[in-house]
């Protein structure tokens, strides 16, 4: 369990719902070396004594003997997340979720509760997520969800907390990026969640208000999150460490509509601790969004590396260096320099589709126009979230109208208007630079899908590309001569057209590189990566 989840059950914090204090519980139970008492008490008042109770219920259990330990492994478990929480006692708290692990699969322990076997499993996926190994909570967290879809409805109703015992499978399986897994779950824990207030599922809802919203389902994400407004919740969930997706999700949905002042106050809403908070990245990157719609990407790039100084180690490692890749490279084009972004996305982002679209997006800033479409076609037809689909389609879009027009040009301004219509995303066109944006929306209003980016002040994120306008094919020929040779008489023989033809070449090429002679072309061009193969 995360130090962060606070109390959001029916009952008082502290108290079962029969108003016995569930740390009192275990207290009484071990003093009387009742063990089976003490996983009762443990079983009742799981998330209390986790998170309520957690230094205290460590010492309890440190009284407890090891041989016990291995014959109730729900104590081991319990007493592996009180260190868990404790950074320099992690490796003991690993040692206990072993000895729990170990025992409920032992034979002699055939006959253990079931419900101890769903908290135990969901436990230890948690446990994996928090130390960093989210790949390793796979197997736990399907476990759980297998031994949760067996049980009884007797057997559900004893688990008191049920909804947030869902929604940290949820999450485990959200971060080894097992994104189906994770919102089947989270939809079951909502349909377990009581819908008289105060509700415990909150949690679960605002992860799929959230997740919704950065995959770019709007009409989805806007469902979920007029139920958590109107719901059987209150203020303290929508604030709290439960709440944290919910208001990423109301400040995304702000930032569509182009409205930073409402995506920073509900940024702002959240009462957490930025040192220890699991979701920190996706704070982190909602955050600096927020900012680059403000048109403040220098502030925006400086909060990001600031946040991550102040997470230290972890921020370091490869994971989040690729989680954090794209949004680094996004404020380095918004800050004008595309050569930085991709140099970020080829170090830092795995392959995929995402680190394609992400190489396109800096290659269009550079005028790489093959380059670009040679990217976006290795992720045509590759199962992907609307939200990476609606990118790679604008950015397909942007790069063919800079071209002479064919019929995938057509096809691809229709593809993106209805794209964007069914989703309401409008983000995908502000990540199109200046130039580029007023290409494609033109080319929408002409396809008849004005009416997707008129009712918001739709305006580019990215200045104009550093190719404003792009070579010709034969612009391009003659640049490569140039490398060679400034004889306008050599380079019109090898390419066998008129010296005259050649001299206006040269003038239109040096129009678009903003330069006046043969050195300073070929040097802009080596800047620009325009002097290699195209495609």
């Amino acid at each position: 369990m995360d130090e962060e989840m606070v109390h959001e059950g029916n009952a008082a914090p502290g108290q079962t719902t029969t108003g016995r204090s569930a740390f009192a519980s275990l207290q009484t139970a071990i003093e009387c070396s009742d063990w089976e008492g003490a996983s009762a008490s443990v079983r009742d008042g799981w998330f209390q004594l986790a998170i309520e109770h957690g230094d205290a219920t460590r010492l309890l259990l440190e009284r407890v003997p090891a041989h016990e330990l291995r014959a109730q492994p729900l104590l081991a478990m319990m007493l592996g997340l009180s260190y868990n929480v404790l950074g320099f006692h992690r490796l003991r708290a690993i040692r206990y979720f072993v000895t729990a692990v170990r025992a409920a699969r032992a034979p002699r322990n055939r006959t253990l509760s079931p419900i101890d076997r769903v908290l135990i499993r969901s436990a230890e996926a948690s446990a994996y997520r928090l130390i960093g190994r989210p790949g390793l909570a796979v197997s736990a967290a399907r476990a759980a969800v297998s031994e949760l879809d067996q049980l009884a409805d007797e057997q559900r109703q004893a688990i008191r907390e049920l909804p947030r015992v869902y929604a940290q499978i949820g999450i485990s399986f959200y971060y080894a990026h097992e994104v189906d897994d994770a919102m089947r779950t989270f939809a079951k824990g909502l349909a377990a969640t009581p819908t008289t207030p105060p509700s415990p599922g909150f949690g679960n809802l605002a992860m799929l208000a959230g997740i919704h919203a950065l995959q770019g389902d709007l009409p989805e994400s806007q469902a979920h999150v007029e139920y958590a407004r109107t719901g059987p919740w209150n203020d303290r969930q929508r604030r709290m460490y439960t709440g944290t997706f919910y208001r990423l999700a109301e400040a995304m949905l702000a930032l569509e509509r182009f409205d930073p002042d409402e995506a920073r106050a509900q940024l702002a809403a959240m009462e957490h601790d930025p040192r220890s908070i699991e979701h920190w990245v996706v704070v982190a990157q909602v955050e600096a969004l927020t900012r680059l719609v403000a048109g403040e990407p220098g502030r925006a790039l400086a909060d990001l590396e600031a946040y991550v100084r102040m997470r230290s180690a972890e921020s370091r490692s490869a994971t989040v260096r690729t989680r954090l890749a794209e949004t680094r490279a996004i404020l380095h084009l918004a800050l004008g320099n595309p050569d930085a972004a991709r140099t970020i996305v080829d170090r830092d982002m795995t392959d995929g589709p995402e680190r394609h679209i992400a190489r396109a997006r800096a290659d269009l800033a550079l005028g790489k126009n093959g380059s670009a479409l040679s990217g976006l076609r290795a992720v045509s037809g590759a199962a992907s979230t609307a939200r990476r689909s609606a990118e790679a389609v604008a950015l397909e879009a942007a790069v063919l109208l800079r071209l002479a027009p064919t019929t995938r040009t057509a096809g691809a301004v229709e593809q993106l208007g209805a794209l964007l219509e069914r989703t309401r995303q409008r983000l995908p066109l502000a990540m199109l630079p200046t130039d580029d944006l007023e290409r494609v929306t033109t080319a929408l209003d002409g396809a008849g899908y004005r009416h997707v980016f008129q009712d918001v002040p739709l305006r580019s994120l990215l200045p104009a590309s550093e190719l404003g306008l792009p070579l010709t094919t034969r612009e391009l020929a003659v640049l490569t001569q140039l490398v060679t040779t400034s004889s306008v008489a050599q380079i019109a023989s090898a390419l066998v057209v008129s010296t005259n033809t050649v001299k206006t070449q040269l003038r239109s090429l040096y129009r678009k590189l903003g330069v006046n002679n043969r050195e300073d072309a070929v040097a802009m061009a080596h800047t620009r990566h325009l002097l290699v193969k195209r495609d």
